[in-house]
């Protein structure tokens, strides 16, 4: 590996990236500290300021602490400006606690690469990684988009080693005599991707030499294939959404290839933590043909189901939960990932606002879902929340704000006479449903 081939294939993968601040995910390991030195001495050659962000787990104690200090000496001496964030170390329950730290993870650094002003994220992903994930897919029985393994580019996030063995950084840095980390976790075969790298490849490698270079490039080909296809799906497809289906006839009408990547972006738009598996997938196409069952669960209880002629999206069921009382200004994270938010006047995020009477502030305020044959404006509550369109499966537990026993506000339906503000001033509540807080 040059540094010219690396500048000249950065310039040819990600023009619109050239020229502009790019911010380096900086781990401390080998992969990540030869990215960040790398970009660092073709920055004046691309015309892109290098930054870089750590991401402190909190999961190894004096190891991960000392991983920051490494971190900040290396940008010390790159004069690269760092930020070190830091995560909560529990992982919610009923989630892989991969899957959490990577999303977590992510979420930090976009947070970060928007403070900074950097035109995208880069992360140190290598040819081995890109090998590790398709086998790990292909065991898993994930279907196509999976086994199509790490994007190149994932919407803000640039990967400009993934053409490059782990061996090839670790020489560079070797014969630089640039130190780095070593994260005695990667060997712990308790994790199936360590499993994967120390144990499945090496002897794949022995017996097959090539075999990792060989997987990556399986991966590379079938990712064209999905974005050729996923072009031609974009012309053609619909996707229910929440309260909105759509008819069974239009997606039934797609080819087989088609029908496979339409159930795929319809997952891809949901926080499942993996894609569906070749059995989801030929019992969606099943169901679409009417010769298999009405329902499938895609993950963590997001269901596809086909009710007569058309195809219904449903969410995980909203579990009743306990109330919570609340000052102004709150913000409230509530059962099944509702969040509610009570502030004086401004924007309130979510699907549903509401613009309450100033005295609301003085009040004490309560989340509580919908009690059972609960009445709103003489009306049964379970009625207006199915005219309004929100699902059966949330019906019973309905976030709802109240004030003095009394429901101020039942979101999707309205306020309650005689508490709608008066002009300008007020307090302004608003209801955050789940799947708007996916990926962000």
């Amino acid at each position: 590996m040059t540094f010219n081939g690396f500048a000249a294939a950065f310039r040819r993968r990600f023009p619109d990236i050239v020229g502009r601040p790019v911010l380096v995910a900086l781990s401390g390991g080998a992969d990540s500290v030869a990215l960040a030195c790398i970009l660092h001495e073709v920055a004046a050659e691309l015309g892109c300021e290098i930054a870089a962000a750590h991401v402190h787990h909190h999961l190894r104690g004096a190891e991960a602490d000392a991983d920051a200090r490494h971190c900040e000496a290396l940008c010390g001496r790159l004069g690269v400006r760092l930020a070190v964030e830091h995560l909560d170390p529990g992982a919610p329950t009923g989630v892989s606690r991969e899957a959490w730290w990577r999303r977590e993870r992510y979420r930090t650094l976009e947070a970060v690469r928007e403070r900074f002003s950097c035109a995208a994220v880069a992360t140190a992903h290598t040819l081995d990684d890109q090998a590790e994930t398709v086998l790990m897919k292909l065991l898993r029985g994930s279907g196509p988009r999976g086994v199509a393994g790490v994007r190149r580019r994932s919407g803000t996030v640039i990967r400009p080693l993934l053409d490059v063995p782990r061996s090839a950084l670790r020489g560079y840095l070797t014969g630089r005599a640039i130190a780095w980390r070593e994260d005695a976790s990667n060997a712990d075969l308790a994790f199936p991707r360590a499993r994967v790298r120390h144990e499945l490849l090496p002897a794949l490698a022995a017996a097959f030499p090539g075999a990792a270079a060989h997987l990556a490039a399986f991966a590379a080909a079938l990712a064209e294939d999905e974005t050729y296809l996923g072009g031609l799906l974009c012309e053609r497809g619909v996707w229910p959404e929440i309260g909105r289906p759509v008819a069974v006839g239009v997606v039934a009408a797609l080819p087989r290839a088609l029908a496979v990547r339409w159930a795929l972006e319809l997952a891809g738009r949901l926080p499942l933590a993996e894609p569906p598996s070749r059995s989801q997938l030929e019992a969606v196409l099943a169901m679409l043909d009417g010769s298999g069952p009405g329902a499938v669960d895609l993950g963590r209880r997001w269901v596809l189901r086909r009710r007569g002629g058309v195809l219904a999206l449903c969410p995980p069921p909203l579990e009743p939960f306990a109330p919570k009382a609340v000052t102004v200004p709150s913000r409230v994270e509530l059962a099944g990932g509702f969040v509610g938010r009570v502030g004086v006047v401004g924007p309130a995020p979510g699907k549903h606002r509401a613009h309450l009477r100033a005295e609301a502030e003085d009040l004490p305020l309560v989340w509580r879902p919908v009690a059972a044959g609960e009445r709103f404006r003489g009306r049964p509550v379970a009625r207006l929340l199915a005219a309004a369109g929100v699902p059966v499966e949330w019906r019973r537990a309905w976030p709802t704000l109240v004030a003095g026993g009394t429901m101020m506000w039942l979101p999707a339906v309205g306020v309650a006479d005689g508490w709608v503000a008066n002009g300008a001033d007020g307090v302004v509540a608003g209801l955050e449903e789940p799947w708007e807080r996916r990926d962000r």
